[in-house]
C-alpha cells in the first residue's frame, strides 16, 4: 500500500459501505437509520494511519486497487500483550470468489509471522455468510459469528 492507493481505497470503501447500506435496509432498517446519520468515509488522516501501520495491504490487478485489508497493531487487548487487528478488509464485488479476499488475509498472516504478533482479531458482520466462510477457510476460530480471531502457528 502506498500514498499513490489512496482515492482508490476510498472509492472502493465508498461502494462498499453503500453495498452495507442496502443490506441493513432491508435487514435491518433501525441500523440502517443510525448508519446513515454517521456515514462513515476514509479520510486523507485515516488513510495514512492504515498506510503508516506497515501491516495493511492492497490487491491488484493490471494495476488497478482490486481489494485491501486495513489493520493496526495493538498492545494488551482479549489478555494478548500485541495483536493485529483487523478494520476492514474490501473486494471489489467484481472480483469476489476469485481468492483475493484469502490472498489478503494471508498476506497479513505472513507479515504477522514477520514480526511475531500471534493473534489476529477482527469482528464480523454476522449476517455477511461471505465474510464469515473467507475468515474461517483462512482459520479463523469465528465464534458467535461476531467475533473472529486467528492465532498464529510458529513457523
Amino acid at each position: 500500500m502506498d500514498e499513490r492507493d489512496y482515492e482508490p481505497f476510498r472509492g472502493l470503501f465508498e461502494e462498499a459501505y453503500a453495498e452495507y447500506l442496502e443490506f441493513l435496509k432491508v435487514k435491518n432498517p433501525q441500523r440502517y437509520g443510525k448508519e446513515r446519520k454517521i456515514r462513515r468515509e476514509v479520510s486523507p488522516a485515516r488513510f495514512n494511519h492504515y498506510l503508516e501501520t506497515g501491516s495493511s495491504f492492497v490487491a491488484e490487478e493490471d494495476g488497478k486497487l482490486i481489494g485491501y485489508v486495513a489493520s493496526q497493531a495493538i498492545s494488551f487487548m482479549h489478555g494478548v500483550d500485541k495483536l493485529l487487528w483487523i478494520e476492514y478488509i474490501v473486494v471489489q464485488s467484481g472480483h469476489r470468489r476469485r481468492g483475493v479476499g484469502t490472498a489478503l488475509l494471508n498476506r497479513l498472516i505472513d507479515y504477522a509471522k514477520s514480526v511475531n504478533i500471534d493473534r489476529i482479531y477482527t469482528t464480523i458482520n454476522p449476517d455477511n455468510e461471505a465474510s464469515v466462510k473467507l475468515h474461517r477457510n483462512v482459520g479463523f476460530n469465528v465464534e458467535d459469528r461476531k467475533v473472529a480471531s486467528l492465532r498464529i502457528q510458529a513457523l
